[in-house]
């Protein structure tokens, strides 16, 4: 059965696929446009269940119609972005980055991309730009959601007697103490999953029960409606990067929706006939074509340009998004829903959709099992893989240390052999990306050691979104330090301005933040990353002072923010210098300010040395070298490889020359 159609909520779709585009552009005041998704799952949440309790009440529900229906609305937009990623990124992508896409292209064809872009470093990880299809994770978790929804929904009218609201607002109160919970915990895991964003889609479906009473008065539609547009452009234009989100930062933006819903559904008010303009009703029914469409041109479009994009082009790209969306809307999913749909028959369409989905899901496989289709770009893709190759000792260190860290045991030595060890190197990867210049220095100097990690590597201090326990880690670790008087020197490195500043290096986009929080509870978990991170730091330096230890202060390396290896790729199969776009050493210290001044603070101390490897790592126009006698100094973004190790190993010379080499 159809319901009453409410042009005032497409308009509330305008709002939302517009927050996100402009959000996803950096266009000023829309830094917290990413809740347009949350507002997304608040209408879905009222349509669909509006739909299913009109059919359920009328004796005449099925299954089959309802996902006929969840077919025809979500399939013949998606492949055509589905197959528009794949040939861009066969012809663009290096064998890495390709195999990525083969793996998003499975994920979102089965829906599940959100598990996948969960376990693979979360929707705003640096490595963004090089997944067209990141943001599908929206469609993963509705169509996760309405796999056992509508399954449960009948269930209540036949088991439940009808105790709709009930059931609801249980599971919804639950999903939202989850997700409350859960963000300190594990953001991006809150972030992905449907149980913890479930009370999202469900606060829509709470409005759509006919249990609140309906709003009598123009007074309180418009108040409520006011009401909510203000909670929802409050979120988009303060919210930011900064924002703990979801938890309960998202009650706003959900909240605003369901205001704006509910104060339409007894009348008229002042704001759903703004929201009823014939332009903003229209963006709002090509907005699922706009959402699937803006992201993979965002995102290529700045994979090739390798930096932000000017306003100019922030236009053009809008406007391509646009006509596209238009030409989506008219000639690819009009003729699959209108009255007179092209494929008609219900058995038929099922059996084309399966096809189309084992067809998609194993080209994606097929890119997947075949490492990225390296042959495509011989040349190029063999110097990549060389790196790569030389890189499995850096993998090979990484994963000792953490199995020997996680099981408690005494930790593998590094360096000399049959030597007492007599140091201990403790940081993130930034730090096990040294590993090399320290095991040569040692080995060197006939010293030994061992590695210990902990991100980062300070006391008294947790990463809010991550799911382990770096408090609790990093006390570990200190006590395997105290136990070993014998290691006189502590070597501290670690990817230090990313802690203090809270965010990775301008080039990446980030947008969620690296969020310290101080688990000892002396300090404000309100206070910047920088003075959360000099307090931590300075508890660590001071004990290990107390204990008589020597310490080194490793500065962090350059981070580049884009991948050194495509870089050099894009670079060889267009024949253009990208090198021009490297950060210089005026960036360099201006982003590692705060960790500069803390360290000279720190060096005023007794016994606390301070090593540079930025001094090795700028040619003589003060840019950021990556690549020496044809080697890359980086096997990513921010990582030292093998060689970049190797390269900078002299800048430890006076610490190793200086250490107590006992046998």
């Amino acid at each position: 059965m159809d319901l009453k159609y409410r042009a005032d909520i497409d308009g509330l779709r305008a709002i939302a696929v517009l927050a996100v585009i402009f959000f996803h552009t950096d266009i000023p005041g829309f830094s917290g446009g990413f809740v347009g998704v949350d507002i997304f799952f608040v209408i879905s949440g009222f349509l669909i269940t509006s739909i299913i309790l009109k059919e359920i009440q009328g004796g005449n529900f099925s299954i089959a119609r309802f996902y006929e229906r969840r077919i025809r609305r979500i399939f013949p937009a998606l492949f055509p972005v589905i197959v528009f990623t794949l040939v861009i990124g066969a012809f663009v992508f290096n064998f890495r980055s390709f195999k990525d896409l083969g793996q998003s292209i499975t994920a979102t064809t089965l829906f599940s991309s959100n598990i996948l872009f969960w376990h693979n470093g979360g929707y705003f990880a640096a490595s963004s730009l090089q997944k067209p299809l990141l943001h599908t994770w929206s469609l993963a978790v509705e169509e996760q959601f309405y796999i056992f929804y509508p399954i449960m929904l009948i269930a209540i009218s036949r088991f439940g007697k009808k105790r709709y609201l009930e059931w609801v607002l249980g599971i919804g109160f639950a999903s939202l103490i989850l997700s409350i919970w859960g963000v300190y915990i594990n953001q991006k895991a809150v972030f992905y999953w449907v149980p913890t964003r479930a009370w999202e889609l469900l606060a829509g479906s709470i409005l759509a029960l006919g249990i609140i009473p309906l709003l009598q008065s123009n007074f309180w539609r418009n108040f409520s409606s006011l009401l909510g547009l203000g909670l929802i452009i409050y979120s988009i234009g303060f919210y930011t990067e900064a924002t703990l989100f979801p938890g309960a930062h998202a009650l706003m933006p959900v909240l605003g929706a369901s205001l704006i819903i509910y104060s339409g559904i007894g009348g008229a008010s002042a704001i759903s006939k703004l929201l009823s303009i014939r332009l903003v009703v229209y963006i709002g029914l090509i907005s699922y074509s706009l959402y699937l469409w803006h992201w993979p041109l965002i995102a290529f479009s700045r994979y090739f340009l390798l930096r932000d994009l000017t306003y100019l082009e922030v236009v053009e790209l809008i406007l391509i998004t646009f006509i596209i969306s238009v030409l989506s809307l008219k000639f690819i999913e009009q003729p699959f829903r209108g009255k007179q749909p092209i494929i008609q028959n219900r058995k038929v369409l099922f059996v084309l959709s399966s096809i189309v989905m084992l067809s998609s899901s194993l080209i994606g496989v097929v890119i997947s099992v075949q490492n990225g289709m390296p042959y495509r770009y011989p040349e190029a893709n063999a110097a990549l893989m060389r790196v790569e190759q030389t890189e499995a000792e850096f993998f090979h260190n990484f994963s000792i240390i953490i199995e020997k860290n996680n099981n408690g045991n005494i930790p593998t030595l590094i360096g000399a052999n049959g030597k007492v060890p007599s140091f201990v190197l403790w940081g993130d990867s930034h730090a096990v990306a040294l590993m090399l210049a320290i095991i040569d220095k040692a080995k060197h100097s006939g010293v030994s050691g061992f590695a210990i990690y902990g991100k980062p590597p300070v006391l008294g201090l947790d990463l809010v979104d991550t799911p382990e326990n770096e408090a609790l880690r990093n006390e570990e670790s200190f006590a395997l330090i105290e136990s070993h008087p014998e290691c006189k020197t502590v070597i501290l490195a670690a990817r230090w301005a990313m802690y203090a500043t809270g965010h990775e290096s301008k080039n990446e986009l980030p947008r969620i933040n690296h969020r310290l929080n101080d688990v000892r509870g002396d300090y404000s978990n309100n206070q910047l990353n920088s003075v959360l991170l000099r307090i931590g730091l300075s508890r660590v330096v001071d004990t290990l002072l107390s204990l008589g230890k020597n310490v080194v202060l490793v500065m962090d390396v350059p981070e580049i923010g884009f991948d050194v290896l495509n870089l050099g790729f894009l670079s060889s199969i267009k024949g253009e210098n990208y090198y021009r776009l490297l950060p210089t050493q005026l960036y360099y210290h201006q982003r590692n300010k705060d960790v500069e001044d803390m360290f000279s603070e720190l060096a005023k101390r007794p016994n606390v040395t301070i090593i540079y490897p930025g001094s090795l790592m700028f040619d003589k126009n003060s840019c950021a070298l990556i690549m020496e006698s044809n080697n890359f100094l980086y096997r990513d973004d921010d990582h030292l490889s093998s060689f970049g190790a190797r390269f900078i190993a002299s800048i430890f010379d006076d610490v190793f020359k200086n250490m107590d080499k006992r046998h």
